[in-house]
């Protein structure tokens, strides 16, 4: 709750912020992404049977690295197909999470857009054979809506707040805030902050990579 209205504030004051319209458009939705990416994983999490040794009485995860891969494409007036893959691993677990979907985006201003998501998710946790535990996977799929803006409060700075909500046996919500900074007309950077939550379990991860957009 605390980083809800933490986010919400930092949002609400870059909205009312007299800063001047910037040149990196809010509409610009045609580009791929990808980079590292960090997850931690909650307490509640690491002393699931997904991440817990009962023998030992230790955790064997308690955070993930791995990769991030998404894009846009704005192929046609307001409308844009969006899909993303993010992969976590350490040891014999591996923690996936995919999407994909199509949107609308409403401009507010030259530097205000509104945009909306809608699709399929899929979440895939696996863990391989290790001290007295078996293999086990968990997957499943289910319908996905994102909402959110994005706001350019300066030329090179780019915002992307959004809430995203998967509905799998137990529904999956993410807020994310996404920043992007311009290197070149085509050439970015990525630095993204997500917190989500599932069941009981919560994982926040952070992701730095780099964007092109055409």
């Amino acid at each position: 709750m605390k980083i809800q209205l933490s986010s919400l504030a930092i949002f609400s004051l870059l909205l009312t912020s007299p800063l001047a319209y910037s040149q990196q458009p809010a509409t610009e939705f045609d580009y791929i992404s990808g980079g590292f990416q960090y997850t931690v994983l909650s307490d509640e999490f690491t002393s699931s049977h997904y991440f817990y040794n009962d023998k030992e009485n230790t955790s064997v995860a308690d955070s993930m690295a791995g990769a991030y891969l998404k894009g846009s494409w704005n192929f046609t007036h307001r409308l844009y197909v969006a899909g993303k893959v993010e992969l976590s691993k350490r040891n014999q677990f591996s923690l996936s999470h995919h999407n994909v979907g199509i949107g609308f985006y409403q401009p507010v201003s030259q530097a205000v857009s509104l945009f909306t998501t809608f699709g399929i998710a899929n979440l895939e946790l696996k863990q391989g054979e290790v001290f007295d535990h078996k293999k086990q996977k968990y997957s499943e799929s289910g319908a996905s809506v994102e909402v959110g803006l994005r706001y350019t409060p300066f030329d090179i700075w780019l915002v992307e707040p959004s809430f995203r909500t998967d509905q799998f046996e137990h529904t999956f919500n993410e807020y994310r805030l996404g920043n992007v900074f311009n290197v070149s007309n085509n050439m970015k950077i990525e630095a993204n902050f997500s917190y989500s939550t599932i069941d009981k379990f919560s994982t926040t991860s952070y992701q730095l990579g780099v964007r092109y957009t055409f």
